[in-house]
C-alpha cells in the first residue's frame, strides 16, 4: 500500500514538474540589454515595415520556436512613450535575409517606460497574453512604423522588409539591417 501511494505521489510530482518545464519554453531575446533610441521604418512618417528577428539577444539557440504549438505570451522591454505593432510569425529559407510571413496578428499596444529608456538592468517587462499558432523553426517579427523595443548594434541582428511581409506572398530577400528586437515568446503547454 505504501509503495503504491509513494509511486502515485511520484507520478503526480513528475507530471507537475513536466508541465512547469513546458510552460517555460521561451524563444526570442533575453530582455536584459539596454535600449537605444527608436528605430523607424523609413524617413517618411507613417510607413510600415516588417522587422524579423535573426538573433535572439543573450539566448543563443533560442531564435526559433522549439516545437509545433501555440504562443501563449509575448514579452518585451520598451522605451516610452507607448506604441503598437502587429505580431508576425515568419519562416526563413537558407538565410534569415529570405523570409515569408505565415501569420499576422494580433495587434499589441505597449506602454513603455521612461525608466527603460535609461536603465541598464532590471527592466520593466510588459507581458501580453496571445494565442498564436507556430511550427517548429518559426521566428518572431513585427510590423510597425517604429520600434521602441530595440537595442541597436552595428551587426544588424534584425532584418527589415520595406514594404512589410504579407501572408500569402513567397519568400522575399532584403539587405536592410536593424538592431536586436527586445521581444520574446512563451509557448503554451502541449
Amino acid at each position: 500500500m505504501r509503495s503504491r501511494t509513494l509511486a502515485a505521489l511520484c507520478a503526480v510530482s513528475f507530471s507537475l514538474v513536466a508541465t512547469q518545464v513546458h510552460a517555460q519554453e521561451i524563444f526570442g531575446a533575453k530582455l536584459t540589454h539596454q535600449l537605444t533610441p527608436p528605430q523607424f521604418c523609413t524617413i517618411k512618417k507613417g510607413v510600415m515595415c516588417s522587422w524579423v528577428m535573426r538573433e535572439a539577444q543573450g539566448q543563443p539557440g533560442r531564435l526559433k520556436a522549439p516545437r509545433d504549438g501555440r504562443i501563449a505570451k509575448i514579452r518585451l522591454v520598451a522605451c516610452a512613450p507607448r506604441g503598437s505593432f502587429v505580431l508576425q510569425i515568419v519562416r526563413t529559407k537558407n538565410t534569415p535575409e529570405s523570409a515569408r510571413a505565415v501569420s499576422t496578428g494580433p495587434v499589441i499596444n505597449y506602454n513603455g517606460t521612461k525608466r527603460n529608456c535609461r536603465a541598464s538592468r532590471n527592466f520593466d517587462i510588459e507581458e501580453f497574453n496571445v494565442d498564436v499558432p507556430v511550427k517548429r523553426g518559426d521566428q518572431l517579427a513585427v510590423i510597425a512604423t517604429e520600434v521602441r523595443f530595440m537595442y541597436s548594434s552595428s551587426s544588424g541582428p534584425s532584418i527589415m522588409y520595406d514594404p512589410p511581409l504579407a501572408e500569402g506572398d513567397g519568400f522575399r530577400t532584403t539587405e536592410l539591417a536593424s538592431g536586436f528586437l527586445m521581444l520574446q515568446a512563451e509557448m503554451a503547454p502541449p
